[in-house]
């Protein structure tokens, strides 16, 4: 999956959006799996009009994602990215960006403006934003 998978980002921006960015601080946590908490931005064209942060400490990993899809979240923004967890989002419909990194509000301010494939956000040896390409063994 390439960045321009994602274009129709700018066309969604007169929509109203609610995204999911689990964080650890101020910054997206590096690793989705484990995050407890989570920041919920309502955007309404093209401007934040609501956050959320809500805690997920001790609930198992279809709670959270039974709870994002409940709460009508549209994107996950979000670091590492394992493959069980982003079968589970995509099994609901919810758009994932995974391999971010940095401040919370500069990785929200960049999906705003469509600038968020910029290497600055992009964890160190993830290209393409998208799930890590597998060789086959064996020769195949």
């Amino acid at each position: 999956m390439y960045w321009h998978r994602y274009c129709h980002v700018i066309s969604q921006r007169r929509l109203k959006l609610r995204v999911a960015i689990p964080y650890w601080g101020n910054r997206i946590s590096p690793v989705l799996d484990t995050a407890e908490n989570f920041l919920f931005v309502d955007i309404q064209n093209g401007k934040c009009v609501k956050k959320d942060e809500i805690s997920f400490s001790g609930k198992s990993h279809f709670e959270k994602v039974d709870y994002l899809k409940k709460h009508s979240v549209n994107w996950l923004l979000c670091g590492a990215i394992s493959d069980y967890y982003y079968n589970l989002f995509s099994a609901k419909r919810i758009k994932i960006i995974p391999w971010l990194r940095g401040d919370i509000d500069h990785v929200l301010e960049a999906f705003l403006c469509n600038n968020l494939f910029e290497p600055g956000f992009v964890m160190p040896g993830c290209k393409g934003f998208g799930r890590r390409r597998r060789r086959l063994r064996g020769g195949f």
